[in-house]
C-alpha cells in the first residue's frame, strides 16, 4: 500500500492499493501524478488528486527507482542495472546506461538536461 498526505497541512489524502508485493519506488510529477513500482514487476500510474489508477504496466524487470523531470520525462532504474527513459509504453523507450548491478538511485534535474544515477556496483554516472 501507498499512503498519500498533503504536504501543505499533513492531512491524509488516502491509500493507493494494487501492488501485490512491496513497493520499492515512488515519484510524484508536478501535476500530482504518482508513479509507483513494486517487486511484483508492475509500474503503476495514479492520480494523486483522487487516487484513481491511470495505468498499470508489466515491466520486463522490477523497477528499483523512478525520477521525473520537466515535461513529465520519466526515468526508471531497474534491477538489471538499466537507466532508461520511459514514455508510457510497455517497455522503456531508450536505455541510457547499464550498471553492473541494480540501479540504487537516480535523479533528473528540473530542466530535464542532467541525470545522475548510482548502482550497487559503486558507480556514479552523470548521463
Amino acid at each position: 500500500t501507498i499512503r498519500v498526505w498533503s504536504a501543505d497541512n499533513g492531512s491524509d489524502l488516502g491509500t493507493l492499493e494494487g501492488h501485490t508485493a512491496f513497493v520499492i519506488a515512488v515519484a510524484v510529477a508536478t501535476d500530482d501524478t504518482v508513479y509507483t513500482a513494486s517487486i511484483d514487476g508492475m509500474l503503476r500510474v495514479w492520480s494523486g488528486r483522487d487516487g484513481s489508477p491511470i495505468r498499470t504496466v508489466a515491466m520486463d524487470s522490477s523497477v528499483s527507482t523512478i525520477s521525473i523531470g520537466a515535461g513529465k520525462t520519466v526515468l526508471i532504474g531497474d534491477v538489471r542495472g538499466r537507466v532508461s527513459v520511459w514514455n508510457g509504453g510497455a517497455a522503456p523507450a531508450r536505455t541510457l546506461y547499464t550498471f553492473g548491478e541494480d540501479v540504487n538511485m537516480l535523479t533528473i534535474g528540473q530542466d530535464g538536461r542532467l541525470c545522475v544515477a548510482c548502482g550497487f556496483d559503486s558507480q556514479v554516472s552523470c548521463l
